[in-house]
């Protein structure tokens, strides 16, 4: 009979270890210990402490014939955490690695139980039995407390506990230990991972003004997203539902999400006017074309006199050149649309060369940039900005996401894409695209059509990017109903 209690015993604590094991979710795993160790000593209640800091806090508690159970969801308990001090049982197990069994809490003076028992007046529940276990890692150290309270019998009485069940809990705190360890490992990398992308991604926020907080905006944007969606009980997306976990890959995704912008020259991404550096270069050329002019004319003066029409063409030269002048200042700048009109004036200017004048008016690079209908950047610059997903992609190719992360490499290389096939860089269609990629396309619009003004693009006030959205919605580049529901939200207001 001993023989067959030791055997259920090991192998419950075997199924117990195994559960443990593979338990991924830090608070969960919390929670299974004390739920696991309650149900083998018949415990009513249970305490998970964890110890940092010098303290001990409570994370879990759990008391059955209250129907009290707290914790396992990651939620803040309320109560202060404990100071280390030998007089309070939990501390002195902390403190000195002890399992400790108390018959009844109200028939010892070995500790200060002031607290159960004023709990007990609080409450009117009858604290009386108790085993206290500390939770010791794989490097010995102490990272928590297990309390049980009140051991009852098969006819729910309270009675004391076993001193068989020491072993056996034992055992499983020295299992939860590890746990506990092995988890806060993991959860340690992941802060430092997610450290690693913000920073990554700032760096690159941080080298233009204009995309200053984008990334950090479109994650506030979709976590808040899905929480509102979350909340959608009618109509088309009343089924979508967003997890904590899976809302936490859609955070990390728009961190991410403009990762290969790190590769997008500068003076693309900065391109204040078509020209840029190109304008002070053809300035600079028509002061010396002005220069020359004049040399000519006073040459023609020195060596053939003064002559009437040789003075009027000189004139008119320099005034040839000083609307030229006019004309290009006002098509460089981003606010200008460069209509048919403007554009068959240009190349008349290109065109036109001043007698005894090698210089060009208008080089072919600068003719290019000029003839720029909308906005400030050539056909060539806006696939160079484009790439910036291309090489998103090959950078994040080289990362080994976690299983926690799983899809995301999918969901920030397509957030440019549109349902049509219009989009970039691989010209999806809408069976292609995920709700997520589709997600983080509506908000990745949004929020760069509201953000400070662009170099080659300003700013526009929200009602205006809402009605833009709704514009691609109805052209079937956009998810109409999650549009709608963005709309719906109020989000965009914030």
């Amino acid at each position: 009979m001993v023989v067959e209690k030791l055997s259920l015993i090991q192998n419950k604590i075997m199924d117990i270890a195994m559960a443990l094991t593979a338990e991924k979710d830090y608070n969960k795993l919390l929670y299974k210990i004390v739920d696991e160790a309650r149900n083998i000593t018949n415990a009513d209640g249970g305490t998970l402490y964890l110890l940092t800091d010098n303290k001990l806090h409570h994370k879990i508690m759990q008391t059955k014939s209250m129907a009290f159970y707290k914790g396992g969801l990651g939620e803040t308990i309320g109560i202060e955490p404990l100071e280390l001090n030998e007089a309070v049982v939990s501390s002195y197990c902390a403190i000195n690695r002890e399992l400790i069994n108390i018959k009844d809490v109200y028939e010892t003076d070995l500790f200060d139980f002031s607290g159960p028992r004023k709990f007990d007046e609080m409450t009117g529940y009858q604290t009386k039995s108790m085993l206290v276990c500390p939770l010791i890692s794989r490097k010995k150290k102490v990272v928590g407390i297990l309390q049980l309270i009140n051991a009852t019998d098969k006819d729910g009485n309270v009675i004391e506990f076993d001193s068989d069940y020491e072993y056996i809990i034992e055992s499983l705190a020295s299992q939860a230990g590890i746990s506990i360890e092995n988890m806060q490992y993991l959860e340690e990398i992941r802060k430092l991972f997610e450290s690693f992308v913000q920073v990554i991604a700032k760096t690159i926020d941080e080298r233009t003004p204009y995309n200053k907080m984008h990334s950090e905006n479109l994650a506030i944007r979709i976590k808040d997203f899905a929480q509102y969606l979350n909340q959608v009980k009618e109509g088309p997306l009343k089924d979508l539902f967003f997890s904590d976990a899976h809302i936490y890959k859609l955070v990390t995704a728009a961190w991410l999400h403009d990762i290969g912008k790190i590769v997008v020259p500068l003076e693309i991404l900065d391109k204040p006017t078509r020209l840029d550096y190109r304008y002070e270069i053809l300035m600079d050329r028509y002061t010396l074309i002005q220069l020359k002019m004049e040399i000519n004319y006073l040459r023609n003066v020195v060596e053939k006199g003064y002559v009437k029409e040789q003075e009027e063409k000189y004139a008119d030269d320099i005034n040839k050149l000083m609307d030229i002048r006019e004309f290009v200042t006002e098509i460089n700048t981003l606010s200008t649309y460069v209509d048919d009109e403007k554009i068959v004036k240009i190349y008349d200017i290109a065109k036109y060369q001043f007698e005894n004048i090698l210089e060009p008016i208008l080089t072919k690079e600068e003719l290019k940039h000029l003839t720029i209908r909308k906005g400030t950047l050539t056909t060539d610059e806006r696939k160079l900005i484009e790439e910036h997903i291309s090489a998103g992609a090959r950078i994040l190719s080289k990362l080994e996401f976690p299983d926690y992360l799983e899809n995301i490499y999918d969901w920030i290389i397509n957030h440019h894409e549109y349902l049509d096939g219009s989009g970039y860089a691989r010209g999806l269609k809408a069976n292609e695209i995920s709700t997520e990629s589709r997600m983080m396309t509506i908000l990745d619009i949004f929020d760069s059509l509201v953000q400070s003004n662009r170099p080659y693009k300003k700013a526009f006030a929200p009602d205006k990017a809402i009605s833009i959205l709704m514009s691609m919605s109805n052209e079937g580049k956009l998810d109409e109903n999650l549009v709608q529901a963005f709309i719906d939200s109020e989000l965009w207001k914030k």
